[in-house]
């Protein structure tokens, strides 16, 4: 296997590779009613807030069986400063090369590459009993929460530079795209349509 960054050309492949990764995923946060990871990575061609340089694909044989996305976020301190963060996801591995240490390998790459560019956090909201495992701390050991002031399990920390989180604070996930994947039922169900015609899934 090998692991690069992701071309404009690798489009196609890891919009086929999101929507087959979370088709069995369990939704997080648990209440999302729907599986829109393939179209937040539709919006996310345009995003202003996207990290190119920390999008990476994973190959093996010729296949993209993995992927990852970087996007910039921040977190708004209790006394008005604001520190830079950045968040990834979706991480999506093929569901026929599951358990192989695909999501793993993709993760702890990005995050040395993260550290080498010089980000000093990054902040998720994934899978509660996958993350820790590979490094991801509760969000609320840090005094992290999200904008509605909860601090669920599904939200985690990593610091590629230790005190980066002292002090605590709101997270921010800057992308509009995100609400907008969840929010906007329209517009989903016309990029879903067509997305379903055109790779006749």
């Amino acid at each position: 296997m090998t692991i690069r960054q992701e071309r404009k050309e690798d489009y196609a492949a890891v919009l086929r590779l999101t929507y087959a990764a979370f088709q069995t995923a369990p939704l997080v946060p648990p209440e999302r009613m729907r599986c829109d990871e393939h179209y937040l990575i539709h919006l996310m061609q345009t995003c202003e807030f996207l990290i190119p340089e920390l999008c990476f694909v994973a190959e093996r044989a010729g296949e993209i069986v993995g992927h990852i996305l970087y996007t910039q976020s921040e977190i708004l301190r209790p006394d008005g400063a604001k520190t830079s963060t950045i968040t990834f996801g979706p991480l999506s591995v093929l569901p026929k090369v599951h358990k192989q240490g695909i999501g793993r390998a993709l993760v702890e790459y990005s995050l040395e590459k993260a550290r080498e560019l010089g980000y000093g956090a990054v902040l998720i909201t994934g899978v509660p009993d996958y993350y820790p495992k590979i490094g991801f701390s509760r969000a609320r050991d840090f005094a992290l929460t999200l904008e509605n002031g909860a601090s669920p399990d599904y939200f985690m920390a990593f610091e590629l530079v230790p005190g980066t989180l002292r002090g605590g604070g709101v997270l921010h996930f800057l992308p509009p795209e995100f609400e907008l994947s969840e929010r906007d039922d329209g517009a989903f169900e016309q990029f879903h349509e067509r997305f379903i015609a055109e790779y006749r899934l």
